[in-house]
């Protein structure tokens, strides 16, 4: 090690050997790193489509000795609850649709309850459902069936869920059908 002919004392060595087996400890050391993939989404609509965009969520909660219901506000997505039912937690949600139309007259129906069934049987529940709207001009309304729009019209259902008393444990889920004619 180093220039012929030149020494150099052993301490010095030793530095040079520590420092020379150090860092070839750090250069062999693993290098870690954390992938984390995200998704990035859109959807392109043609006019007087409806798109889904939340789906209704009364979220988690208990049944006690006694009936009681749940409701989700399709005006300001609250959720309460009376009787014997409990929510737990902050998972839920109203539905949320969009729709575009550039027509005078928009017709909004559909299903005005939701029976969910427990997910492997023995138990279902059935909610009255609420529509609201608003649209990209104006405030929300609660719609009795018929709305004139003009440019994005957002749709909003909500409702009371009927809870029994002891209801079964377990994953409930139902469908139910939004109807927006474009006139």
């Amino acid at each position: 090690m180093g220039i012929p002919g030149t020494s150099y004392p052993r301490a010095a060595l030793r530095r040079l050997a520590i420092v020379a087996v150090a860092a070839g400890t750090l250069a062999c050391a693993p290098a870690y790193a954390a992938n984390q993939t995200g998704t990035a989404t859109s959807v392109v609509v043609r006019p007087n489509t409806l798109v889904k965009v939340d789906d209704l969520d009364f979220g988690t909660l208990t049944s006690g000795p006694t009936a009681g219901t749940v409701t989700v506000n399709a005006v300001t997505g609250a959720r309460t609850a009376t009787g014997g039912a409990t929510p737990i937690g902050v998972g839920f949600q109203r539905a949320v649709f969009q729709g575009t139309g550039g027509v005078l007259l928009i017709t909004v129906s559909g299903d005005t309850s939701v029976t969910l069934t427990r997910a492997g049987g023995g138990g279902t529940m059935t909610a009255s459902l609420v529509r609201a709207a608003s649209t990209s001009g104006g405030g929300i309304t609660l719609l009795g069936g018929t709305l004139l729009p003009s440019g994005v019209q957002t749709y909003y259902i909500g409702g009371t869920l009927n809870v029994g008393a002891n209801q079964a444990a377990g994953d409930y889920s139902g469908t139910f059908t939004l109807t927006v004619n474009y006139l």
